[in-house]
């Protein structure tokens, strides 16, 4: 269970910037110069290490999950 969302995230070699918080209890994130169209705009990372992508206005499961192995200062 993640209790603090990390500044940045690093998936498939791209590093995301947390943005906002989410009213689900979770943290927005977002790369603009991943090569994705779908990834690139935001991700969500939800306490539980559920990792989400934001599609057309729609929020999808992205088949990922997230752990925080350790900070990189």
């Amino acid at each position: 269970m993640i209790t603090e969302f990390p500044k940045r995230l690093l998936i498939d070699g791209f590093v995301y910037e947390k943005k906002s918080p989410h009213d689900g209890g979770g943290a927005y994130y977002d790369f603009k110069d991943n090569p994705s169209e779908i990834t690139s705009k935001f991700i969500c990372l939800y306490p539980n290490g559920e990792l989400t992508y934001n599609w057309n206005g729609l929020e999808q499961k992205w088949n990922k999950t997230y752990s925080v192995i350790k900070e990189i200062v």
